[in-house]
């Protein structure tokens, strides 16, 4: 970042992750102003304003009103119904330039994104991403926790590079789940979580359960995707949903993954005898 007077915005979806940003922002020094999104920030966050996500044009005025030239988009959010709020004029155009790319190469959330920043950037403000501000939040590679991945995970998790690799190109998802050697989810838009509990719902003749694991959820980032706002993240909800779904453990990019709060993953994965392994590039 370009230095310490400069106020940084946050543009704040769910999660903890928006939290630890502006804490992380504030410890270096930095002025921060936070926009929470309408119907995603969560409610125990102090913010100094709310955008709904039909409302680009209000939210670059709130940013450039509060003199920050630099932003953070971080947390998760869930599409907006188009119908249950008129999008403002600069939301109409950003429309637009997804329609025309759709038409062009097919869409994804790697593309809007892509195009949401491009629109940041034309107003002069610089995106950056939340491993920016906060120190130590990217994972390592190699197992994180006592229990280690077994030959049949192995083979999931070498059949979960291809397919997350696959879906990744295709900019359809990050992430998905193999059970010996089958394929039960990918990510669509409904998100890492979501998919996991419909992984908790088909019946332990496909999967693992809580008292005997089996499986694997492989998370990678996808191959030309934006990381300023779309980093691969993990977290203990995560882990819980991925016990639930009677997996033996999780495996993603060592260095391309976001661990929110690390020690307290390992700590729960430990507890529950699941395995955290962070692949080598």
């Amino acid at each position: 970042m370009s230095g310490k007077s400069q106020k940084l915005g946050v543009i704040a979806g769910n999660g903890a992750l928006p939290g630890l940003v502006v804490q992380a922002a504030r410890k270096q020094g930095y002025e921060v102003c936070v926009i929470g999104i309408i119907n995603a920030y969560d409610p125990m966050l102090e913010i100094h304003h709310k955008a709904h996500l039909q409302r680009l044009g209000k939210t670059l005025r709130i940013i450039k009103k509060n003199n920050c030239t630099e932003v953070v988009i971080v947390g998760g959010v869930t599409r907006p119904n188009l119908l249950s709020f008129v999008p403002d004029f600069e939301t109409m155009k950003f429309y637009a330039r997804v329609a025309l790319e759709a038409r062009k190469n097919g869409i994804g959330d790697d593309t809007v994104l892509r195009i949401l920043v491009s629109v940041f950037e034309e107003h002069g403000i610089t995106i950056h991403a939340a491993n920016d501000i906060i120190e130590d939040i990217m994972a390592p590679t190699g197992v994180l926790t006592k229990s280690k991945p077994t030959k049949n995970n192995d083979i999931d998790i070498n059949r979960g590079q291809i397919v997350t690799d696959t879906i990744g190109e295709l900019d359809i998802g990050q992430c998905c789940v193999v059970c010996r050697g089958q394929v039960l989810a990918v990510e669509g838009p409904e998100g890492t979580d979501e998919m996991l509990k419909r992984v908790a719902h088909l019946s332990t003749s496909m999967r693992g359960s809580v008292r005997k694991r089996e499986g694997v959820l492989v998370k990678l980032p996808k191959p030309n995707q934006d990381r300023r706002i779309d980093m691969p993240t993990i977290g203990l909800t995560t882990i819980e949903n991925a016990s639930l779904a009677g997996l033996s453990g999780i495996a993603f990019a060592g260095e391309a993954t976001q661990l929110i709060d690390a020690d307290a993953c390992v700590k729960r994965a430990d507890e529950l005898g699941m395995f955290l392994i962070g692949l080598k590039p």
